[in-house]
């Protein structure tokens, strides 16, 4: 059979499939075809395809969704550069969380986002020039001028592929008291008109949390859910407040936005002991302050299976889960035949691990998912090291 006559153009053959999107969890071999999944099946011929890698061992998940990260690479002062921080995490899609606003949106979607493998969408600020004041103004939202409802709404109508909603920030930083239940109703209006998402940060908010998730209805996000901060999920006995389980139940989407400081370890094991594990895991990447650790999403994800999420859990939080939320699941976020041809292969290394929060807490684990390959659209776009002794088959 001759290339061009060729049924895939590369096999992942031998791994365990880890696709809670389709509710597998064995050995099986994926194939690739002009950039989509071309088949799944317990075995697949290597005499069928062009390419094929040995994966044997590895752990093969749908490539990862890292739902709010900071990709306006050289357009704010904390962005990174996302094929740097997500291919080598297993990451294939990365949702920027608000770097950007109507002014310059089009500038991070015609020369960042295309510069990039990773596939890049967004959430856009409320505000107009997004993030891009904050390193000398500490905020987005101290002059509420900064906001036109009517102009954001348009330029996310006019990107209905990579806008999929409103960021606003609830933060003492980026909005004075008196003005953030302003800025959250014309962040709420500018959703509602342009019929997407609202994602809300809410660590450090400056007004009641409740009063936040007040304007939060299914399938809106509250990110840095798990936040150690005074207004928290949690009541003064550490018991999940009325009003988070009241949001939860109607379909608000608790997001973990980790960076470090926004996710608190002890918020988290609480949560987790009452039932309410986070929906979807992201990194919140972005450039930190000195002193701050931020984790890529491959050590987020063994981070929360050593607080207790099984393997399931926390493939599906970073993967078919935030694909929904987004409302791309039919073509991201599981290898199901005909979808996007994204994958990630890990090696589940063994040993002693450490993570850490910014509150001074610990988390120790005795796995860790080391990113061994990364596929996008069919495509190998980063490999480790350690693939120089998997060869082909």
């Amino acid at each position: 059979m001759t290339t061009e006559n060729k049924q895939h153009d590369l096999i992942l053959k031998n791994g365990t499939l880890l696709d809670p999107g389709q509710s597998i969890h064995g050995k099986m071999d994926i194939a690739f075809k002009d950039g989509i999944v071309s088949d799944v099946a317990t075995d697949i011929s290597p005499q069928l395809s062009i390419n094929t890698i040995d994966v044997s061992g590895k752990l093969v998940t749908p490539g990862l969704i890292d739902l709010h990260g900071h990709f306006y690479h050289g357009g704010t002062g904390s962005a990174v550069h996302a094929d740097q921080n997500c291919l080598s995490s297993g990451v294939t899609t990365g949702v920027d969380a608000g770097s950007s606003g109507f002014l310059n949106y089009g500038a991070m979607r015609d020369y960042v986002f295309p510069a990039h493998k990773t596939r890049l969408l967004a959430f856009l600020h409320i505000g107009a020039v997004g993030l891009a004041s904050n390193r000398v103004l500490g905020g987005g939202l101290h002059d509420l001028r900064i906001i036109d409802v009517d102009q954001t709404v348009d330029t996310i109508k006019a990107n209905p592929k990579s806008i999929f909603g409103v960021k606003v920030r609830m933060h003492y930083d980026a909005v004075a008291r008196w003005n953030a239940e302003k800025a959250m109703i014309a962040a709420r209006e500018a959703a509602d008109k342009s019929g997407q998402k609202l994602m809300v940060h809410v660590s450090g908010t400056p007004i009641p949390l409740p009063n936040v998730l007040e304007f939060l209805g299914p399938g809106d996000i509250s990110t840095h859910a798990f936040n150690g901060d005074h207004e928290s999920i949690l009541d003064n006995n550490n018991k999940i407040r009325s009003e988070v389980r009241e949001a939860v139940d109607r379909g608000v989407i608790m997001d973990v936005g980790h960076a470090g400081i926004h996710c608190d370890v002890e918020v988290v094991k609480h949560a987790l002991s009452q039932g309410m594990p986070p929906d979807t895991i992201s990194t919140d990447i972005h450039i930190p302050p000195s002193g701050r650790t931020v984790y890529l999403m491959n050590d987020l994800l063994s981070k929360f299976h050593a607080m207790g999420l099984s393997m399931e859990d926390v493939v599906s939080a970073s993967t078919n889960k935030p694909a929904s939320v987004i409302g791309m699941d039919k073509e991201i976020g599981s290898l199901k035949i005909g979808m996007a041809g994204d994958a990630a292969v890990f090696n589940l290394r063994e040993g002693r691990f450490v993570w850490h929060d910014m509150a001074g807490h610990n988390v120790d684990g005795n796995v860790r998912f080391d990113t061994l390959l990364t596929i996008r659209d069919g495509n190998v776009v980063w490999k480790s090291e350690d693939m120089q002794d998997m060869g082909e088959c």
